[in-house]
Parts: structure tokens; sequence; C-alpha cells
């Protein structure tokens, strides 16, 4: 049988025990102490195309050729469509919003961006200047 008060009392000594193992220095992916401070990151600035940015592969979403950081995207508001709407993308010499993201999710044509749609930067993202983060040898499509 087991006696709770001796498993009880053992459980304590374990814990009791643990305390006394000795410290050992955890080392960051950095390679310091987790006590040193992280480097500053370093500031890129948005990469800036006029025309866009060229497609890495098929069915690739478009990346951003320019700034966005001051646009909202919210449920009441989409900064994005001030310049890529189909009421303003003439005057302001963007690129329309495509047929697709007007389509529910049964193919049929709605009067207004489809809800799947309206959150631009799930898809899209801006560009960075500054090289690959990690080494990669991926090749696009030429």
């Amino acid at each position: 049988m087991n006696n709770p008060i001796a498993t009880l009392i053992s459980g304590l000594t374990v814990l009791a025990l643990a305390g006394t193992v000795p410290a050992v220095e955890v080392v960051s992916e950095r390679g310091s102490g987790l006590d040193a401070p992280a480097p500053a990151p370093v500031k890129h600035m948005v990469e800036t195309v006029p025309g866009g940015i060229a497609r890495s592969y098929e069915g690739q979403p478009p990346m951003i050729p320019h700034e966005i950081d001051k646009y909202e995207i919210s449920l009441r508001n989409n900064g994005c469509l001030k310049c890529h709407s189909d009421a303003t993308y003439r005057q302001e010499k963007a690129k329309r919003t495509p047929d697709s993201h007007y389509l529910d999710r049964d193919g049929n044509k709605l009067p207004h961006l489809s809800n799947r749609r309206y959150f631009c930067t799930q898809c899209h993202a801006v560009q960075l200047t500054g090289g690959p983060l990690v080494d990669n040898t991926f090749q696009g499509q030429k």
C-alpha cells in the first residue's frame, strides 16, 4: 500500500535537494549570457520601387513597393483603398485591387471588397533594404 505521508515527505525531500544543484550559466543564441543586453537592431529603409517588385513565383501576392507605416487597416478603415480602390486607382496612378478580391468564398462577385481580402498585409508585405537574415539559395522564377 502507498502511504500518502511517506509520498509527501519523499516529494518534499526531492524538492529541497533540487535547490542544491550548482547553478549553470545559460548562454543565449547570440553567444552571451542572458543578462547581457541585446545589440540594437539595424534599421532598414523601406524599398521603394516605381512600378512594383518582381514576383519570385507564380501566384505570389505582389510585394508592397512603398511605405505603409502611416496606413490604418482596421475594421472601419482600410488605408490601402485610398489609392487602390475602383474609384481612385486611375487618378492615383496605382494598381487596381484585382477582381479576385471582390469574390466571396463561393466565387460570387461582390459589390465591395471581400471580408476575406480586406486586411491587405496578411498577404502583401513591404520590402526592406538590406540582405537576407540567413544564408539562402532560393532562386525565383526567371
